[in-house]
């Protein structure tokens, strides 16, 4: 052997340990575990939770649609033995001549219709019409006698604003001015005033059933319900 082999035979040795030795560590550590797909939604601003609850809590509920007056017309019956009190109430008229009126009833509900025309050219002022509690002693306003008005109860419709005559002065109003029935709650209808632009009449039925005001196309109903 060479002095430059003996020389060199150390620095193998070591280089052929230290070689040996590096092979024989082992990664403990593992590979970094892949984010869960939890984790990653969160991660990337995903909402968490059930979709549906998600979608559900998102929806807004529209208020439903007011039902029209043929729904609303008819008053629901009062509580069999207790009066509906009747409260007063004002509605706005198709014009200022009423012609006509017309009784009807229905399996639950008593009607009294004011039938209108077309209006005169000239108004003398918005015609409206209100509903109230009648009380006795009854009336005619044109000659004061007293009206025996059918019913156990009553309620009072009077038009202002109206129209009495036509251009030709013939009164507007040609129906009957003075109705009785035997219907199951309306007893009478009678017209007590028709002067000044006032149209007045007189309702009497029995029983607790409500009452009310309803504008019906271009007409006026009174509703009155069976107790």
């Amino acid at each position: 052997m060479t002095a430059i082999a003996r020389r060199l035979g150390p620095i193998v040795a070591m280089t052929l340990a230290a070689i040996l030795v590096s092979a024989c560590i082992v990664d403990t550590t593992g590979p970094s575990p892949s984010p869960s797909p939890s984790t990653s939604a969160m991660d990337s601003g995903a909402p968490s939770g059930n979709a549906s609850e998600t979608a559900s809590a998102s929806i807004e509920v529209s208020p439903s649609a007011s039902s029209g007056p043929s729904s609303s017309a008819v008053p629901s019956p009062s509580t069999p033995g207790v009066a509906c009190v009747v409260k007063p109430q004002t509605a706005l008229l198709f014009s200022d001549r009423v012609v006509s009126v017309k009784v009807s009833t229905s399996a639950t509900t008593d009607f009294v219709t004011f039938v209108f025309d077309v209006g005169s050219l000239t108004p003398a002022g918005p015609p409206r019409g209100n509903l109230a509690t009648a009380t006795p002693p009854f009336t005619d306003a044109a000659s004061g006698l007293p009206i025996d008005l059918g019913g156990a109860h009553a309620v009072q419709v009077r038009f202002t604003g109206m129209s009495l005559s036509n251009d030709a002065g013939e009164p507007t109003f040609t129906g009957e001015p003075d109705i009785k029935t035997d219907l199951p709650a309306l007893k009478q209808v009678i017209l007590y005033d028709a002067s000044e632009g006032i149209a007045g009449w007189y309702i009497g039925y029995d029983g607790n059933g409500c009452v009310g005001l309803v504008r019906d196309g271009n007409d006026i109903t009174v509703t009155i319900a069976h107790s």
